[in-house]
Protein backbone atom coordinates (compact mmCIF):
# COMPACT_ATOMS: atom_id res chain seq x y z
CA UNK A 1 0.00 0.00 0.00
CA UNK A 2 1.06 3.69 -0.88
CA UNK A 3 1.13 5.89 2.55
CA UNK A 4 1.04 9.51 2.29
CA UNK A 5 4.11 10.90 4.27
CA UNK A 6 1.45 13.21 5.76
CA UNK A 7 -0.02 13.78 9.16
CA UNK A 8 -3.17 16.10 9.65
CA UNK A 9 -2.88 18.48 12.55
CA UNK A 10 -5.82 18.46 14.96
CA UNK A 11 -7.95 21.52 12.84
CA UNK A 12 -9.89 18.96 11.30
CA UNK A 13 -11.42 17.93 14.55
CA UNK A 14 -11.70 21.36 16.58
CA UNK A 15 -13.01 23.24 13.79
CA UNK A 16 -13.12 24.10 10.22
CA UNK A 17 -9.64 25.23 10.06
CA UNK A 18 -8.01 28.46 8.61
CA UNK A 19 -9.91 31.14 6.72
CA UNK A 20 -9.14 30.41 2.71
CA UNK A 21 -6.85 32.69 0.91
CA UNK A 22 -7.57 34.65 -1.79
CA UNK A 23 -7.57 31.95 -5.08
CA UNK A 24 -4.36 34.03 -7.68
CA UNK A 25 -5.58 33.72 -10.43
CA UNK A 26 -3.26 32.83 -13.05
CA UNK A 27 -2.50 31.98 -16.87
CA UNK A 28 0.42 29.47 -17.26
CA UNK A 29 1.76 29.33 -21.06
CA UNK A 30 2.22 26.04 -22.11
CA UNK A 31 3.88 26.26 -25.15
CA UNK A 32 1.70 27.97 -27.62
CA UNK A 33 -1.09 28.43 -25.74
CA UNK A 34 -1.69 29.68 -21.57
CA UNK A 35 -4.42 27.85 -19.54
CA UNK A 36 -5.60 29.53 -16.47
CA UNK A 37 -5.59 28.56 -13.19
CA UNK A 38 -6.59 29.21 -9.71
CA UNK A 39 -4.72 27.60 -6.51
CA UNK A 40 -4.99 28.02 -3.15
CA UNK A 41 -1.91 28.25 -1.48
CA UNK A 42 -1.78 25.14 1.63
CA UNK A 43 0.83 24.62 4.00
CA UNK A 44 0.52 20.59 4.15
CA UNK A 45 3.53 19.22 1.21
CA UNK A 46 0.69 17.72 -1.11
CA UNK A 47 -1.26 19.23 -3.79
CA UNK A 48 -4.92 18.43 -4.65
CA UNK A 49 -5.31 18.97 -8.54
CA UNK A 50 -9.29 19.02 -9.53
CA UNK A 51 -9.97 17.62 -12.98
CA UNK A 52 -13.31 18.66 -14.14
CA UNK A 53 -15.82 16.77 -16.44
CA UNK A 54 -16.44 16.91 -20.40
CA UNK A 55 -16.92 20.31 -21.83
CA UNK A 56 -16.87 21.55 -17.71
CA UNK A 57 -15.18 24.55 -16.70
CA UNK A 58 -13.08 24.89 -13.36
CA UNK A 59 -16.59 26.43 -11.81
CA UNK A 60 -17.97 22.95 -11.75
CA UNK A 61 -16.74 21.77 -8.93
CA UNK A 62 -18.81 24.69 -7.02
CA UNK A 63 -17.91 24.40 -3.48
CA UNK A 64 -15.10 21.61 -3.66
CA UNK A 65 -12.13 23.39 -3.79
CA UNK A 66 -12.99 25.90 -0.72
CA UNK A 67 -13.81 23.00 1.44
CA UNK A 68 -10.74 20.85 0.58
CA UNK A 69 -8.34 24.13 1.37
CA UNK A 70 -10.42 24.57 4.82
CA UNK A 71 -10.27 20.88 5.68
CA UNK A 72 -7.33 20.04 4.99
CA UNK A 73 -4.45 22.53 4.45
CA UNK A 74 -2.89 20.93 0.94
CA UNK A 75 -2.88 23.20 -1.68
CA UNK A 76 -5.74 23.01 -4.30
CA UNK A 77 -5.21 23.20 -7.58
CA UNK A 78 -8.29 24.31 -10.17
CA UNK A 79 -7.47 24.84 -13.54
CA UNK A 80 -9.70 24.51 -17.15
CA UNK A 81 -8.38 22.77 -20.24
CA UNK A 82 -7.74 24.46 -23.59
CA UNK A 83 -10.60 25.75 -25.24
CA UNK A 84 -12.61 26.10 -21.73
CA UNK A 85 -13.09 28.57 -19.01
CA UNK A 86 -12.00 31.41 -21.74
CA UNK A 87 -8.68 29.58 -22.39
CA UNK A 88 -6.88 29.51 -25.67
CA UNK A 89 -8.29 26.77 -28.07
CA UNK A 90 -4.90 25.28 -28.58
CA UNK A 91 -3.27 23.13 -31.20
CA UNK A 92 -6.36 21.43 -33.51
CA UNK A 93 -4.51 18.09 -33.39
CA UNK A 94 -3.84 18.29 -29.22
CA UNK A 95 -4.25 14.83 -28.17
CA UNK A 96 -5.14 13.96 -24.18
CA UNK A 97 -1.55 12.76 -23.72
CA UNK A 98 -0.44 16.40 -24.74
CA UNK A 99 -3.21 17.71 -22.57
CA UNK A 100 -1.64 16.03 -19.79
CA UNK A 101 2.04 16.63 -20.29
CA UNK A 102 0.73 20.40 -20.32
CA UNK A 103 -1.17 20.46 -16.74
CA UNK A 104 2.16 18.27 -15.47
CA UNK A 105 4.39 20.95 -16.80
CA UNK A 106 2.25 24.10 -15.37
CA UNK A 107 1.81 22.33 -12.11
CA UNK A 108 5.69 22.57 -12.08
CA UNK A 109 5.80 26.00 -13.42
CA UNK A 110 3.62 26.89 -10.50
CA UNK A 111 5.94 25.07 -8.02
CA UNK A 112 2.97 23.03 -6.62
CA UNK A 113 4.28 20.40 -4.54
CA UNK A 114 4.39 16.53 -4.96
CA UNK A 115 2.79 14.26 -3.85
CA UNK A 116 -0.16 15.44 -5.87
CA UNK A 117 -3.72 13.88 -5.59
CA UNK A 118 -6.14 13.57 -8.40
CA UNK A 119 -9.78 13.81 -8.06
CA UNK A 120 -11.62 13.68 -11.11
CA UNK A 121 -15.05 13.89 -12.24
CA UNK A 122 -16.70 12.03 -15.64
CA UNK A 123 -14.52 11.74 -18.23
CA UNK A 124 -11.97 13.88 -16.05
CA UNK A 125 -11.35 10.77 -14.58
CA UNK A 126 -9.83 8.91 -17.25
CA UNK A 127 -7.69 12.00 -17.70
CA UNK A 128 -6.62 11.53 -14.49
CA UNK A 129 -5.72 8.02 -14.70
CA UNK A 130 -3.60 8.80 -17.86
CA UNK A 131 -1.86 11.37 -15.42
CA UNK A 132 -1.33 9.17 -13.38
CA UNK A 133 0.19 6.14 -15.69
CA UNK A 134 2.18 9.09 -17.05
CA UNK A 135 3.40 10.15 -13.79
CA UNK A 136 3.35 7.97 -11.47
CA UNK A 137 6.43 9.48 -9.44
CA UNK A 138 4.35 12.50 -8.77
CA UNK A 139 0.69 11.20 -8.43
CA UNK A 140 -0.34 9.08 -5.01
CA UNK A 141 -4.15 8.82 -4.55
CA UNK A 142 -7.13 9.13 -6.95
CA UNK A 143 -10.51 10.27 -6.10
CA UNK A 144 -13.03 8.81 -8.79
CA UNK A 145 -16.17 11.24 -8.80
CA UNK A 146 -19.00 9.08 -10.67
CA UNK A 147 -16.03 8.38 -13.34
CA UNK A 148 -16.23 7.82 -17.04
CA UNK A 149 -14.49 4.73 -17.59
CA UNK A 150 -13.23 2.08 -20.45
CA UNK A 151 -15.59 -0.96 -18.51
CA UNK A 152 -18.34 1.22 -19.12
CA UNK A 153 -17.62 1.84 -22.69
CA UNK A 154 -16.77 -1.52 -23.34
CA UNK A 155 -20.08 -3.09 -21.98
CA UNK A 156 -22.24 -0.53 -23.73
CA UNK A 157 -20.92 -0.35 -26.97
CA UNK A 158 -21.45 3.31 -29.62
CA UNK A 159 -23.30 4.34 -26.89
CA UNK A 160 -21.18 6.48 -25.33
CA UNK A 161 -20.14 8.15 -28.64
CA UNK A 162 -24.03 8.23 -30.14
CA UNK A 163 -24.89 10.69 -26.62
CA UNK A 164 -22.15 13.33 -28.27
CA UNK A 165 -23.54 15.44 -31.00
CA UNK A 166 -22.04 14.95 -34.72
CA UNK A 167 -20.67 18.79 -35.41
CA UNK A 168 -19.09 18.96 -38.99
CA UNK A 169 -18.14 22.67 -38.43
CA UNK A 170 -17.76 23.98 -35.10
CA UNK A 171 -18.60 27.63 -34.45
CA UNK A 172 -16.86 28.69 -31.41
CA UNK A 173 -14.00 27.06 -28.83
CA UNK A 174 -16.61 24.83 -26.87
CA UNK A 175 -17.16 22.88 -30.09
CA UNK A 176 -14.16 22.79 -31.17
CA UNK A 177 -13.41 21.41 -28.02
CA UNK A 178 -15.90 19.06 -28.28
CA UNK A 179 -15.03 17.70 -31.76
CA UNK A 180 -11.65 17.16 -30.49
CA UNK A 181 -12.46 15.42 -27.47
CA UNK A 182 -14.86 13.16 -29.48
CA UNK A 183 -12.20 12.08 -32.12
CA UNK A 184 -9.84 11.27 -29.44
CA UNK A 185 -12.23 9.11 -27.30
CA UNK A 186 -11.50 6.06 -28.66
CA UNK A 187 -7.76 6.45 -27.67
CA UNK A 188 -8.40 7.96 -24.52
CA UNK A 189 -10.36 5.04 -23.45
CA UNK A 190 -8.13 2.49 -24.68
CA UNK A 191 -4.81 3.98 -22.38
CA UNK A 192 -6.96 4.01 -19.67
CA UNK A 193 -7.42 0.64 -20.13
CA UNK A 194 -4.07 -0.29 -19.79
CA UNK A 195 -3.66 1.67 -17.15
CA UNK A 196 -6.00 1.57 -14.66
CA UNK A 197 -6.06 -2.07 -13.70
CA UNK A 198 -2.51 -1.94 -12.71
CA UNK A 199 -2.36 1.24 -11.01
CA UNK A 200 -1.04 0.41 -7.34
CA UNK A 201 -1.68 3.49 -5.11
CA UNK A 202 -5.15 4.52 -3.16
CA UNK A 203 -8.53 4.86 -5.22
CA UNK A 204 -11.68 6.12 -3.65
CA UNK A 205 -14.57 5.60 -6.54
CA UNK A 206 -17.71 7.94 -5.92
CA UNK A 207 -20.82 6.11 -7.75
CA UNK A 208 -24.28 8.02 -8.02
CA UNK A 209 -26.76 7.21 -5.83
CA UNK A 210 -29.40 7.80 -8.11
CA UNK A 211 -30.27 6.72 -11.62
CA UNK A 212 -29.36 9.77 -14.16
CA UNK A 213 -28.22 7.47 -17.72
CA UNK A 214 -31.94 7.30 -18.38
CA UNK A 215 -32.59 3.43 -18.65
CA UNK A 216 -31.94 0.70 -16.23
CA UNK A 217 -29.82 -1.09 -18.28
CA UNK A 218 -26.85 1.12 -19.03
CA UNK A 219 -27.43 2.52 -15.04
CA UNK A 220 -26.78 -0.60 -14.22
CA UNK A 221 -23.84 -0.75 -16.39
CA UNK A 222 -22.58 2.39 -14.75
CA UNK A 223 -22.88 1.01 -11.63
CA UNK A 224 -21.06 -2.51 -12.24
CA UNK A 225 -18.10 -0.73 -14.16
CA UNK A 226 -17.48 1.46 -10.74
CA UNK A 227 -17.72 -1.97 -8.93
CA UNK A 228 -15.35 -3.64 -11.03
CA UNK A 229 -12.94 -0.69 -10.73
CA UNK A 230 -13.01 -0.64 -7.15
CA UNK A 231 -12.99 -4.28 -6.53
CA UNK A 232 -8.91 -4.83 -7.96
CA UNK A 233 -7.62 -3.90 -5.42
CA UNK A 234 -7.71 -3.72 -1.08
CA UNK A 235 -6.45 0.01 -1.72
CA UNK A 236 -9.25 1.06 -3.47
CA UNK A 237 -12.66 1.29 -1.64
CA UNK A 238 -16.33 1.86 -3.81
CA UNK A 239 -18.43 5.22 -2.02
CA UNK A 240 -22.38 5.31 -2.98
CA UNK A 241 -23.44 9.09 -3.08
CA UNK A 242 -26.72 8.79 -1.71
CA UNK A 243 -29.32 11.46 -2.66
CA UNK A 244 -26.62 12.18 -5.87
CA UNK A 245 -27.06 11.85 -9.56
CA UNK A 246 -24.25 12.51 -11.95
CA UNK A 247 -23.47 15.92 -10.51
CA UNK A 248 -21.93 14.82 -7.25
CA UNK A 249 -19.31 17.75 -6.55
CA UNK A 250 -23.04 19.99 -6.53
CA UNK A 251 -24.94 17.50 -4.42
CA UNK A 252 -22.65 15.56 -2.49
CA UNK A 253 -19.48 17.62 -2.05
CA UNK A 254 -18.98 16.33 1.58
CA UNK A 255 -18.28 13.09 0.25
CA UNK A 256 -15.60 14.48 -2.34
CA UNK A 257 -13.88 15.71 0.76
CA UNK A 258 -14.04 12.94 2.95
CA UNK A 259 -12.32 10.55 0.87
CA UNK A 260 -9.67 12.79 0.01
CA UNK A 261 -8.62 12.90 3.95
CA UNK A 262 -9.05 9.79 3.72
CA UNK A 263 -6.13 9.28 1.35
CA UNK A 264 -4.38 12.28 3.41
CA UNK A 265 -4.39 9.77 6.39
CA UNK A 266 -3.58 6.61 5.35
CA UNK A 267 -0.44 5.40 7.06
CA UNK A 268 -0.89 7.52 10.01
Amino acid sequence: MVALPIVLTSTLILGPGPMVTTAPDTLIDVGGHELHFEVRQGTLPVTIVLEAGGGAEASSWATVPDSLARQTEATIVTYDRAGLGGNEVGPADLTPEEEIRDLSDALDQLGTPAPRILVAHSYGAMLAILHAGLYSDHIVGLVLVDPMNPVFVQETGDFVQSTVPDIAEPGNDRERVVVRMKRTFSDLTARTAEIEPGLAIPIVVLTAGEPWWGTEEIDRAWRRSHEVIAGRSPDRELVIADGSDHDVPEERPDLIVDAVNRLLTRGE
